[in-house]
């Protein structure tokens, strides 16, 4: 069985209107969110995080890396992918890794839950799901054959700090 953390990146700043939609930094409310996020996860057993090259996911996963401490792989196609294009980023996983944490973006982390589980809950930013995989290698994962056994949003884990 793998393991698959989908992790939307935290609320970005739009203040620079100029900044292209890649370059937007996460505001106050997103470091806040990706530091709660990482004191969550600290300690899981991940093997690699996988994240998008988009500047907030990059700095949402940032803490992560550092709480999980374990290599990260930035890949462009998480950048508005579809959930077809994710599985194909999930099914190119090596083996060697029993569990992931994929950084991106909605509505593409929605619909790859969706694709995997069946249903999906709605991930506002910084919405972490966790995803059981009925597969023994990433190339076997398939629609359908995943079980979402958990899923918690940044506000609901400050809430009870």
């Amino acid at each position: 069985m793998k393991t698959l953390h989908l992790l939307r990146h935290a609320k970005s700043d739009w203040g620079d209107s100029a900044l292209p939609d890649h370059d937007r930094p996460l505001n106050k409310r997103g470091k806040r969110a990706r530091t709660t996020v990482a004191e969550h996860i600290a300690g899981w057993k991940v093997d690699r995080v996988v994240c998008s090259t988009a500047r907030r996911a990059r700095d949402t996963a940032k803490p992560v890396i550092k709480a999980l401490g374990c290599p990260v792989q930035y890949e462009e196609a998480l950048y508005a992918a579809t959930d077809k294009q994710l599985l194909a980023v999930v099914r190119a996983l090596p083996d060697e890794a029993e569990a992931v944490v994929l950084v991106g973006h909605n509505p593409s982390i929605e619909e790859l839950t969706a694709l995997l589980c069946g249903q999906s809950p709605a991930y506002p930013t910084a919405a972490l799901g966790t995803v059981d995989l009925v597969a023994d290698r990433w190339a076997d994962v398939a629609p359908g054959c995943g079980t979402l056994a958990a899923f918690v949003t940044a506000a609901e884990l400050q809430a009870i700090r």
